[in-house]
Parts: C-alpha cells; sequence; structure tokens
C-alpha cells in the first residue's frame, strides 16, 4: 500500500454500504463526493477575504493596462508591473489550499481507477496473460503467438491457480482481488500509489504480467475514450466543483 493508498479501505467500506446502487450511479457519487471534499477542503483551508482581495487587485490591474491607450512606455511600465504582482499574488494566495485540497481528491481518484476501469472475469473464463520477457512465462501460448500471450482459465475464489515463470518460480495466485490488469516488480512510486494485488517477486525472472481482463463500459456509444469511466467521472466532477463554486461564492 503506498501512501497515497492508506484512506482506500474506507473508500471501500463506503461502498460496500452503497452496493445497492447501480454501478454507474455509484461511479458518478464518487465523483460528486470528490467535488464536495475537495472545494470544502479549499474554502476551510483559503483565507477567503484574502482571496478576494488578491482576485480584486488582479482584475483592477489588469482593467487599467486594458484602458490605457498612451504611447509612452514610462507610463506603461508601472501599469505592468502591477499587474505582474497582482497576479502573482493572486496565485501564491490559492496556490497552498489547491494542493492541500487536491491531496483527498487523488486519492479518490486512483482509488476509483483500481475499483471501476476492469471487472474481474468470472469463473472458468478463458483470459490472455502476457509477459515480460515473454519467454520467462509458463502457460499454454495462443493462437497470437507473435504478441507472446498464454491462455489461464480464471478459477474460483476457493480453487486458487498459480502462475508460474518457465523455471518454476511462483509469480501471482489467481484469483486476484481488484481489476488491475498489469502486475509488476516493485517500483519508487509504489511508496505513492502501490498495486492492490501486489507485486512480482525481486527476484522473478519476469518484470511485468499483464492480464486481459474486461473493461467496463458506462456509456455504450462514442467512442473507446467516451465509454470508462474517466470521461463520465472527471466530466461530472468538473461541473459539481464549477456549480460549488458559483452556488457558494467560492474565491
Amino acid at each position: 500500500m503506498g501512501l497515497l493508498d492508506i484512506p482506500a479501505p474506507l473508500y471501500s467500506a463506503i461502498d460496500s454500504l452503497l452496493d445497492f446502487i447501480p454501478l454507474y450511479l455509484r461511479l458518478l457519487t464518487w465523483s460528486l463526493i470528490t467535488a464536495v471534499i475537495s472545494m470544502a477542503l479549499y474554502w476551510l483551508c483559503s483565507a477567503q477575504d484574502k482571496v478576494a482581495s488578491a482576485k480584486q487587485r488582479a482584475l483592477t490591474a489588469r482593467s487599467k493596462m486594458s484602458a490605457y491607450d498612451g504611447a509612452e512606455f514610462g507610463e506603461l511600465l508601472p501599469l505592468a508591473k502591477e499587474s505582474l504582482a497582482a497576479s502573482a499574488q493572486h496565485f501564491l494566495v490559492v496556490l497552498g489550499p489547491a494542493v492541500l485540497s487536491s491531496l483527498p481528491a487523488l486519492t479518490l481518484i486512483i482509488w476509483v481507477s483500481n475499483h471501476f476501469s476492469y471487472s474481474l472475469p468470472q469463473a472458468g473464463s478463458i483470459i490472455s496473460i502476457s509477459g515480460l520477457p515473454a519467454e520467462a512465462l509458463a502457460g499454454r501460448a495462443t493462437a497470437d503467438s507473435e504478441q507472446s500471450a498464454y491462455t489461464v482459465i480464471w478459477p474460483a475464489e476457493d480453487d486458487p491457480v498459480p502462475i508460474q515463470s518457465r523455471t518454476g518460480e511462483p509469480l501471482v495466485i489467481l484469483p486476484f482481488a481488484a481489476g488491475v490488469p498489469v502486475l509488476h516488480k516493485r517500483l519508487w512510486w509504489n511508496t505513492l500509489i502501490g498495486n492492490p494485488n501486489g507485486y512480482l517477486p525481486a527476484d522473478a525472472p519476469l518484470e511485468e504480467l499483464q492480464f486481459e481482463l474486461p473493461p467496463i463500459e458506462y456509456l455504450h456509444l462514442g467512442p473507446p475514450w467516451l465509454r470508462g469511466w474517466e470521461f463520465s467521472y472527471f466530466a461530472l466532477l468538473i461541473l459539481a466543483s464549477l456549480a460549488i463554486k458559483l452556488i457558494f461564492r467560492i474565491h
């Protein structure tokens, strides 16, 4: 588990309480939760009076620059300096609160990605597995041998099946818990973002395993990028955040 995965058990517990809601509505619910949490934290962390003052100063400075119709550089320079200084002040005033309020949203996005991207196969389904390097993976090659893919029958939870390298080292035991299609050795960035299914052994002859998990489609129309969780989640997140900002007059 990475540092940004620490709240993941809490999110999973809440999601289990929402299990009666259809999957797509649960996804949209988490998008709304993300918007509410991030905007509420921004409001709590930011000094709204200072933000409003800095914003007004920046607007006034830009307005004066736009209204200036002279040709003297000496007269324009102070206006330009004031505009830059005002914009810099506004940026610095909102930077800290924006970063702090984005951290919980980031943990939610990571959790949503792990739980709403792919579904786990039904027991008895045949899926393909690719290894890197391919020749180190034990298995039965598919007809598409150029892709170095191998087939495996997805097991039931009470009948686990180990996946091994050609030399017999155990790599992973199926079925795993989360719909994450990639398994690799632990890397430096896993200190921040972990793989919920674990990692390959450090001395394994493979660097990575890829599983052909079925992607979840929420919208059954348009191009592929429109059908996954990303479009619906981020579109509603942006709209909800803007609505909260306008309704509660958050600067």
